[in-house]
């Protein structure tokens, strides 16, 4: 739209308006209109979706779409747009965008540490920075990712020597098949949900190899990965009887309560989002002149930029009418 401003507001997602439009992990993927999936996490997909609509987005993000969609999207060809890895999960990208003559780049989830086999995100230098802020507050700072997968092998090692089973909760997407990169050689077992989800993103370079859980278990001692809803279930019934040792990996992991409200025994602070110095410094290699935060502690991060790094940001908030204009 010649003579339109940049204009970037939370919307139908996070919609990029100007000389093009783009709309970035929208609640409605309509037939027209460009649209882009960063990862084929929960959250970033879409609600619902038109017949004969067609997005941006990898391979294995599609595929997991059109998994849990009753209609069927196809992918639009990605001109103008660069798709860069965005280290978070299988399929994960980002994107930049040219609009007005100015550099977009919309990370999505992103997760710059390289981790269990996983190459992290590299910086891309934009003009205008669109950056999730999940861990945006100071004090989510993780330790090493290498060092804490092998602190989890070496308590699941302990534990089945032992003779005692062990579940360890992760989300289906992502860390699910970080833990079973880690414990692989004690070939882990899989809940129906994390089972399905790994058979969407496994390749021949990744084959993730597991076995599906029913509830039945064998004699010995085990291992499991289990979504966090398997409590939920009546197999977390199955899993306390066998006196289980129940551990979770997760950023969260961060907070002191995390353990008590998940009903853990262990839990590691083990993630695959960036944490807050992992966000910083990626926003000051992107080198850009504005940056807008979003999807977490929006507030917090955008404060923190401004502050120690001296560049222009924002929280992107449900709302407003408009966020930014060049």
């Amino acid at each position: 739209m010649p003579g339109r401003a940049l204009t970037i507001r939370l919307g139908n997602g996070v919609e990029v308006l100007g000389s093009e439009e783009y709309h970035f992990d929208a609640d409605v993927i309509e037939a027209c209109g460009t649209f882009c999936i960063s990862h084929a996490h929960s959250d970033h997909l879409p609600k619902r979706v038109a017949a004969g609509s067609k997005v941006v987005a990898s391979e294995t993000t599609l595929r997991c779409l059109n998994d849990r969609s009753k209609k069927q999207v196809a992918a639009a060809p990605a001109d103008g747009i660069e798709m860069f890895d965005a280290g978070h999960m299988a399929g994960s990208r980002m994107f930049q965008v040219e609009v007005n003559g100015r550099q977009v780049l919309y990370t999505g989830d992103l997760c710059t540490r390289d981790r269990c086999g996983n190459l992290g995100a590299r910086p891309v230098r934009t003009d205008v920075l669109i950056i999730e802020s999940t861990y945006g507050k100071p004090r989510y700072v993780f330790p090493p990712s290498d060092l804490i997968a092998s602190l989890v092998r070496d308590e699941v090692e302990d534990n089945l020597a032992q003779g005692r089973p062990v579940s360890l909760y992760a989300y289906p997407f992502g860390k699910s098949q970080d833990m079973l990169r880690v414990l692989s050689e004690f070939q882990p077992f899989a809940d129906r949900s994390v089972f399905n989800a790994t058979s969407l993103v496994r390749s021949d370079e990744d084959p993730l190899e597991c076995r599906l859980w029913d509830g039945d278990g064998p004699d010995d001692a085990f291992v499991v990965i289990c979504s966090p809803w398997l409590n939920r279930t009546e197999n977390a019934q199955v899993l306390r009887k066998r006196n289980t040792k129940r551990l979770a990996v997760s950023g969260w992991a961060i907070d002191s309560g995390y353990k008590a409200r998940l009903g853990v025994d262990e839990a590691f602070p083990f993630s695959d989002h960036a944490d807050f110095n992992d966000l910083m410094s990626f926003v000051k290699a992107c080198e850009p002149e504005m940056v807008i935060t979003h999807h977490g502690f929006a507030d917090s991060l955008a404060y923190e930029i401004k502050a120690r790094l001296g560049i222009e940001a924002r929280p992107l908030l449900k709302g407003q009418r408009s966020l930014l204009e060049f």
